[in-house]
């Protein structure tokens, strides 16, 4: 089981609701397209922990890489499943019907996508219940 490591730095802390300031992998700094890239060099999350820690502190960031590939596939190809269906489903169940084909697809779509956000809205609240980052102070 393979574990991902990132440090950062806390930006704030609010009864244990850290605001940390995480920088860009090395990488970043290697690639070729750094000065186009519309990437930040830093990334700013927001995590629990109930360990005494102060803003300036510097922590490290500890999940599995498992669960970071599962989350993010329910983040990026979720939406995009359900937009597919969105799209064919009106073809599919009202083709011969008379009806505006264009745009029920549409509307579809739309429901399907907003369907999507509340889906990845209720995982992410799952994720926050679950402590699924270990923080711990360097």
């Amino acid at each position: 089981m393979t574990t991902m490591i990132k440090e950062g730095t806390v930006l704030e802390n609010n009864n244990g609701n850290l605001t940390v300031s995480i920088a860009r992998n090395e990488a970043c700094g290697a690639c070729a397209a750094k000065d186009s890239c519309g990437q930040k060099s830093e990334t700013i999350i927001e995590i629990f922990s109930a360990d005494d820690i102060k803003k300036g502190d510097r922590i490290l960031l500890e999940s599995k890489s498992s669960d970071i590939t599962k989350y993010s596939m329910y983040v990026y190809i979720l939406p995009v499943i359900l937009m597919i269906l969105g799209a064919t489903l009106p073809n599919l169940l009202l083709k011969n019907k008379g009806l505006d084909l264009n745009l029920l697809t549409l509307l579809s779509i739309v429901i399907f996508m907003a369907l999507s956000f509340f889906i990845v809205k209720g995982i992410d609240r799952k994720i926050k219940d679950d402590n699924v980052m270990k923080v711990r102070k360097i």
